[in-house]
């Protein structure tokens, strides 16, 4: 009999392959897996700089907000420290460096003079007074070089400091023998001779050992101000704590309970002394006063 192809006997063994189809379907299955990832990682990068752009937007609003404000603020201050600045006045501003607390006086809108006597001290205009040159306790003369409006009032060259004014332009320095004198003589200006205490930003040592309350006459940022110490420091210690605050130069002036004042922005006169010497009769001051 014959066989059918397709027929098979009991001794035969047909093979029947399905791999060829099982592989297509695995294609397709590794095809849509890794376009599903691709659409996915698209998706989450669109989310993520829908939102970072959103977030950079409202920094850059914040930002802008921000420097407005700050604009408008210091708009303000300029503003009204210039109407202050009109009638003139003292800033006045507590400090502390190295433990040790300094009041800082700045005059604002007022041009230096030196006055001898407390009379003159009842003007009106003045916004800062205080002692400048010492008086010597033998003779109660000035002790070294002083000038009062182009007039040489006493001589001598014992302190190497000086500070000259001329045409309200104040400066300060350590010269035993300076043009600025000259300069004062001829131009009805002002000078007087103190205890140096920074030149260029560095201490000068002076003699004198004890601890005492301290005042300076010091030039910081290319300002000129009054420092004074709250505590009794040596001279060593007041010049490192002026040097420690920016101070570029700075001489001495009268130091302990000595008179003065300052006039700040609200108007009010603020002691920084005791009373008036009445019994000195060269009692000296530097002041400033509105112009």
């Amino acid at each position: 009999m014959s066989k059918n192809s397709n027929e098979i006997s009991e001794n035969e063994i047909r093979i029947i392959s399905a791999k060829e189809p099982e592989r297509h379907n695995n294609k397709k299955h590794t095809f849509r897996l890794w376009l599903l990832i691709f659409l996915g990682v698209l998706i989450l990068g669109c989310v993520v700089f829908v939102l970072t752009r959103d977030e950079d937007t409202d920094n850059e609003s914040f930002i802008e907000e921000t420097y407005d404000s700050v604009i408008d603020r210091e708009s303000q201050i300029i503003k009204d420290e210039t109407h202050l600045a009109v009638e003139g006045f003292t800033i006045a501003r507590d400090t502390t460096l190295n433990k040790k607390e300094l009041l800082i006086l700045t005059p604002e809108n007022a041009r230096p003079r030196l006055i001898i006597g407390n009379e003159l001290l009842n003007d009106s205009n003045i916004v800062m007074a205080t002692q400048a040159a010492d008086v010597r306790g033998d003779n109660g003369q000035i002790a070294g070089t002083f000038v009062l409006n182009g007039e040489l009032m006493s001589k001598g060259e014992a302190k190497a400091g000086f500070c000259s004014i001329v045409d309200g332009e104040l400066s300060i320095g350590v010269a035993d023998a300076t043009p600025m004198l000259e300069q004062v003589l001829t131009e009805g200006g002002y000078f007087f001779r103190q205890y140096p205490l920074v030149v260029g930003g560095q201490i000068v040592e002076n003699k004198p050992k004890g601890k005492a309350i301290r005042k300076a006459l010091a030039e910081i940022g290319g300002r000129t101000c009054v420092v004074m110490s709250k505590e009794r420091l040596t001279f060593h210690d007041f010049s490192q704590l002026l040097i420690d605050m920016g101070v570029r130069n700075a001489i001495y002036l009268v130091g302990s309970s000595s008179y003065g004042f300052y006039v700040n922005e609200e108007g009010n006169k603020i002691l920084t002394g005791g009373k008036p010497n009445t019994e000195i009769e060269n009692v000296n001051y530097i002041i400033w006063e509105k112009p």
